[in-house]
Order: C-alpha cells, then sequence, then structure tokens
C-alpha cells in the first residue's frame, strides 16, 4: 500500500512539475493539458491486452497476499 502512495505522490508531483515548466516558457493551460494527456492515450491492441494482464497480476498478487495474511493470523490463535 505505501508503494503504490509513493508512486501515486510522485507521478502527481512530475505531472505538476511538467505543467509549471510548461506555463513558465509561455504556453496556453489548454494546450498543456492536452499534451500531458496524449502521453496515455492507449491505441493499439498489444498496449491494451499488456496493460490488463499488469492490472490482473497485482489483483492477483494482493488476494493472495491477502490470503496468506488472514492464514497466518488464524493460524497464530
Amino acid at each position: 500500500m505505501k508503494t503504490l502512495i509513493v508512486m501515486s505522490l510522485l507521478t502527481i508531483s512530475m505531472v505538476i512539475l511538467s505543467i509549471l515548466l510548461d506555463l513558465a516558457l509561455g504556453y496556453r493551460l489548454n494546450g498543456i493539458l492536452v499534451k500531458q494527456l496524449k502521453g496515455f492515450r492507449v491505441t493499439e491492441l498489444t498496449e491494451i491486452v499488456i496493460l490488463l494482464l499488469f492490472a490482473i497480476y497485482f489483483v492477483i498478487k494482493a488476494i493472495v497476499g491477502f490470503v496468506k495474511k488472514k492464514q497466518q493470523k488464524q493460524n497464530a490463535q
């Protein structure tokens, strides 16, 4: 959980830094936001499949970790 929070904070801070630098260079805010979001556009089927597999991997890993933790608590009692 800590890893996700740290990754989110780093991502948000880097996006804000990039937007502030573009504003300092004189770009319009509308153009900056379009440019920021253009990199996250998924256009190919291969990218969608890899993104889904990545998400499924993390969901399964979280479920397995939760089940193991619950079993350890039951064994300790």
